[in-house]
């Protein structure tokens, strides 16, 4: 569950962003609200109605995958999952079908992984 700690307003408080049938759920708090972000210093442009920051994704990688997995985002949006998926060494299929999306994901995935590959 990703609590979004976002205060006072009509957005949403809180989401389900994984599911797992053989553990508890788990809180993992992240501030998403509109225009601020919990890492403001690394702050993530919106390109998706429903993007998740990629820390969120790091943090299910970071508990629940096993070296080696393949990770598949059947829902590819802004591609959160996938530059996650990168930065932990994991092979990535994601899928989307807007193709307006799956452009500007593309382009994001692109940047964010060229930077991490210069070190």
């Amino acid at each position: 569950m990703w609590d979004k700690d976002n205060g006072e307003n009509d957005f949403a408080d809180c989401e389900l962003a994984w599911c797992s049938f053989s553990s508890a759920v788990r809180k993992f708090k992240f501030r998403w609200n509109g225009m601020l972000q919990q890492d403001m210093k690394n702050k993530e442009a919106r390109i998706h109605p429903t993007q998740k920051p990629v820390r969120l994704f790091e943090w299910i990688l970071e508990k629940y995958a096993k070296p080696g997995w393949r990770i598949m985002d059947p829902f590819l949006g802004s591609g959160s999952t996938a530059i996650a998926a990168e930065r932990f060494g994991f092979d990535f299929i994601g899928i989307e079908r807007e193709q307006s999306y799956f452009e500007a994901a593309l382009a994001r995935i692109l940047r964010e992984t060229a930077q991490q590959k210069l070190f």
